[in-house]
């Protein structure tokens, strides 16, 4: 049985997410959608959505689906994959306070979801007249843009062409790696957005490789810690996978309030293909990226995204793991 495709539609208070998840069904129509809701205690389903198109609407309320995530979104992923035959896609749709990485989580991590689901891409819906803001003063905010695989600028109308240039920078400074894309009126080019995902090596791959923007900090206050934090580390030779292990792991204990996202990818000795690493909150998950086109020149780049991060010490930390040609550790040569 072949994977139900999964999007997850987040973005701040107001944002336009069931606008957007409006037109999303009825672009898809006549595909049969799936839908999980939550709006923290309360619904408006009835009234925001229309119905064609749509399978089934699930309501989670009991609390943040961030926050109540691990055994009710597990009850309703069962229950879905029981009745898969009735629909063709899943979309959930977070609570505009939620931080979307737990959820994120659940569909790389957990084998019985991964098995049933394939989670396409993290799309997140931002007001251009406000996200600057939010993204000031509210972590949640900070959390949903750093993880989204699409950033969907809505409602430019409200905005000048100067304004929306300097949001679009802003958004570029804080997730390099998503495809920000303008539009109104929750109306985006949904082909378009379906080319971009989670884990998918045609999306992660050409996106890392094309960054050069190596680090950008934005944020408020002379305290670092408040401060969003994007940088690429580069790698020109293959990493030991097995010893990196160890430094991942303290990767997650160590810094995991503070580290939002690492998407990218890296070459390990011995192996054809590019090794797709990123996190979900709590793990690095690897997966198989395509193959090298050249044995000679396997490079690899990894995204950083977090609040208060200091890149010398990740650098560190992953650099001593490269295998340079003469198969003597970076460590050993310094």
């Amino acid at each position: 049985m072949s994977r139900k495709p999964v999007h997850i539609i987040t973005g701040f208070l107001g944002a336009g997410k069931t606008t957007f998840l409006n037109h999303f069904i009825k672009e898809q129509l006549p595909e049969r959608i799936f839908v999980i809701e939550n709006e923290c205690g309360f619904t408006n389903v009835d009234g925001a959505l229309i119905m064609d198109g749509v399978e089934e609407v699930v309501e989670l309320t009991a609390g943040c689906l961030c926050c109540s995530l691990a055994d009710g979104l597990l009850d309703i992923l069962e229950e879905a994959h029981k009745r898969s035959d009735q629909y063709d896609r899943l979309v959930i749709e977070t609570t505009g306070i939620a931080d979307p990485s737990s959820i994120i989580q659940v569909f790389l991590e957990h084998p019985a979801v991964e098995n049933a689901f394939e989670l396409e891409q993290v799309i997140c819906l931002v007001d251009a007249a406000n996200v600057e803001e939010w993204l000031e003063e509210a972590e949640e905010a900070l959390r949903q843009v750093s993880v989204a695989d699409v950033l969907l600028v809505n409602k430019i109308d409200t905005v000048t062409e100067d304004q929306l240039n300097s949001v679009m920078a802003t958004l570029e400074g804080v997730n390099p790696q998503a495809k920000a894309i303008a539009g109104k009126h929750g109306i985006f080019p949904i082909e378009e957005i379906l080319q971009m995902g989670t884990i998918k090596p045609q999306s992660v791959e050409p996106i890392t490789k094309a960054h050069e923007h190596h680090h950008h900090e934005h944020g408020h206050g002379e305290n670092n810690s408040h401060k969003i934090t994007t940088f690429t580390l580069d790698f020109p030779h293959p990493l030991d996978l097995n010893e990196l292990q160890l430094d991942l792991n303290r990767i997650v204990q160590l810094y995991r309030p503070q580290v939002y996202r690492v998407k990218g990818f890296i070459a390990i000795p011995n192996y054809p293909n590019r090794v797709i690493l990123q996190s979900a909150r709590s793990a690095f998950v690897v997966t198989d990226g395509t193959p090298w086109e050249d044995a000679e020149n396997r490079a690899g780049r990894l995204v950083f995204i977090g609040r208060g991060l200091k890149k010398a010490t990740f650098e560190k930390m992953f650099n001593r793991h490269l295998v340079p040609p003469t198969g003597k550790s970076a460590f050993q040569d310094s």
